[in-house]
């Protein structure tokens, strides 16, 4: 029990590190954040956190508290460094986005409203995935992968695995992870392609 504390304890510090990296890298200009999906994703961590208050999940909520400061301060910060927000593919997003918060809302079963959460924020999330492998240079890898590392010590500090407790950190742990793996895969072909391309030139 005692290293299931100690878990706890590092993810949450991860967590607060996470929004730090990110708030750094956008200011530096290597992360320029996607602005429906930071809007949305901040929107729904609110939901998020909500659930978890009503399911009594005290280790999840140390990893939605942090995410939802984050969220918030890299939303403001994207209205004037970020990308996008606007396009076709962010209105339908947005909208599909709300038909899952609808539907969220209409529940009375926390786990159910769980589980819609984690579909609403995949769908919000889709922007960024969208960019990440069209203009892979506008992300930042480490902020991704503070949350990887978060996500791993928190389904570590888990005491008793349902499923209440277990879907929220493996989302974060496998979306992130996602990211990570695409921004680095994307970079690199890019720039081998470019590399090609000049010296046919």
């Amino acid at each position: 029990m005692v290293f299931k504390d100690l878990f706890l304890v590092l993810s949450t510090i991860t967590s607060f590190i996470t929004p730090i990296i990110g708030i750094y890298s956008i200011i530096k200009g290597s992360f320029r954040p996607q602005r429906m999906t930071r809007f949305l994703l901040f929107l729904i961590s609110s939901l998020f956190v909500g659930t978890l208050l009503a399911q009594h999940d005290r280790n999840s909520i140390f990893m939605a508290v942090p995410m939802l400061l984050s969220t918030f301060i890299l939303f403001v910060l994207s209205l004037k460094k970020g990308i996008g927000g606007t396009e076709r593919m962010d209105v339908v997003v947005f909208f599909m986005t709300i038909l899952s918060l609808t539907i969220w809302k209409t529940t009375n079963n926390p786990v159910l409203g769980l589980t819609m959460s984690i579909i609403t924020d995949l769908t919000a999330f889709l922007p960024t995935l969208v960019k990440t492998w069209k203009f892979p240079e506008t992300e930042e890898w480490k902020f991704y992968m503070s949350d990887v590392v978060a996500s791993t010590f928190n389904i570590l500090s888990i005491k008793h695995y349902t499923y209440g407790s277990l879907v929220f950190p493996f989302y974060i742990l496998l979306i992130n992870t996602t990211s990570v793996v695409m921004i680095n895969l994307r970079k690199k072909a890019l720039n081998k392609s470019n590399n090609i391309t000049q010296a046919r030139v």
